[in-house]
């Protein structure tokens, strides 16, 4: 029940809002890593300081301040994904009590060298380039805003390397100074840093499964589940825009509505992201069909692959419920999620049953197509659909659909 409590809680916070006629707010949450050195890991932070810790602490909090010492708390966010301009990029950390009743004034600098976790502390301090110095704030469990537009837009572009920021006690003069945010690797997920983008998204869509209902994510866009030890190469290159939605599914309430379809008669719907065409309505369960039944909708109904966005819907129980040319809108159900596909050589190309959803423009789903990057689901960036392990168990991370209810 927490779990769901505080997920639902980050799902409010990223509902969007009209910023003009067709800007939104969207808020990138990313889910912590086993460690912060796996491949494709979402966000790097801690703290370390000059005395008793002077290499990176990974923990609960970030730190700056000090009793007399220095801490200092670094920060980087995985860009890869995220939409190459925006109107506005902030960083928002979420304070803690510190103990301290004369908390520093927050320094935000950019960091101009590369670093890792395991090289970076105060032996081994990162340059900085330029820096933003914030009012002394003394209000606790609640979120700081820190503006982050420029640099946002620089590392973006290229202009420079993306090396995240460096939080630093502006006014540290020993006296009783001392700030605590929530990290990364909080326990507490709705308090982890953001990242808020504000921006006018290319198009809108809904999650493809029932709504109302919270969905498990197994496998995230880019390939990896977000403990890093399971990486699927078709979520990457030109399907780099792919999702893998468990079965597994919560209410509001936390309780299963759809039991498990293994061995079954169990149907479980795919339903439309978006209004649009289907191109291709069909597949199989027999070699050399690797995507097994599947349905690709062409959202722009030119029936042209390489025009505009399409959607994919893979491995479905059986023959595809809707036919190639036929009009559809959002919601409508193109059949039932399953397990089906093999390769070339018959083996099969799914281990399980779920949903591989993925999103394409242009026929690819490439990382570095802008278009890809403003695509907003139910309020969420297609990168922010993540994993989790927690506490051992796998498959933890659920996002709730406002498509259609079944």
């Amino acid at each position: 029940m927490k779990r769901i409590t505080m997920l639902f809680a980050v799902l409010m916070l990223s509902v969007w809002f009209m910023m003009s006629a067709n800007a939104v707010t969207v808020w990138y949450q990313p889910t912590p890593y086993q460690t912060q050195t796996q491949p494709g890991v979402h966000v790097q932070s801690g703290w370390f300081n000059n005395s008793f810790n002077q290499t990176l602490v990974w923990d609960d909090v970030l730190q700056i301040g000090g009793w007399g010492d220095y801490y200092t708390s670094p920060v980087k966010f995985d860009l890869t994904g995220l939409p190459p301009t925006v109107d506005g990029a902030y960083l928002y950390l979420y304070a803690l009590p510190s103990g301290s009743s004369n908390p520093s004034q927050v320094a935000i600098y950019r960091i101009s060298d590369a670093w890792s976790p395991s090289t970076i502390g105060w032996s081994n301090f990162p340059y900085v380039d330029s820096g933003y110095y914030w009012p002394v704030s003394t209000v606790v469990n609640a979120w700081r805003m820190y503006t982050i537009t420029e640099w946002y837009t620089a590392w973006k572009s290229g202009v420079h390397a993306n090396y995240g920021v460096l939080m630093w006690p502006y006014n540290n003069d020993g006296t009783q100074r001392f700030d605590k945010f929530a990290s990364s690797k909080s326990t507490d997920d709705g308090k982890r840093p953001i990242l808020r983008l504000d921006f006018t998204p290319t198009i809108e869509m809904k999650m493809p499964l029932p709504g109302n209902l919270s969905w498990a994510v197994t496998t995230e866009v880019g390939g990896w589940d977000s403990i890093g030890d399971w990486y699927d190469s078709a979520h990457d290159g030109i399907n780099y825009f792919s999702i893998d939605f468990s079965w597994r599914n919560k209410d509001i309430n936390g309780a299963q509505v759809y039991p498990d379809p293994n061995g079954t008669a169990v149907n479980i719907p795919i339903v439309a992201a978006a209004s649009g065409r289907v191109r291709i309505a069909g597949g199989g369960d027999t070699q050399g069909n690797p995507n097994g039944f599947y349905v690709v909708i062409d959202h722009d109904y030119d029936n042209n692959s390489n025009t505009g966005f399409s959607t994919w819907y893979l491995h479905l129980k059986s023959s595809p419920l809707v036919y190639a040319g036929q009009n559809v809108t959002q919601g409508d159900i193109l059949g039932y999620m399953g397990t089906t596909g093999k390769d070339s050589s018959g083996n099969p190309t799914s281990n399980g049953v779920h949903l591989h959803f993925g999103v394409k423009y242009g026929n690819s789903g490439s990382s570095t197509i802008p278009e890809l990057t403003k695509v907003v689901m139910d309020g969420w960036l297609l990168k922010s659909f993540q994993s989790e392990r927690v506490n051992g168990v796998y498959n933890n991370r659920y996002y709730r659909s406002g498509n259609r209810v079944y």
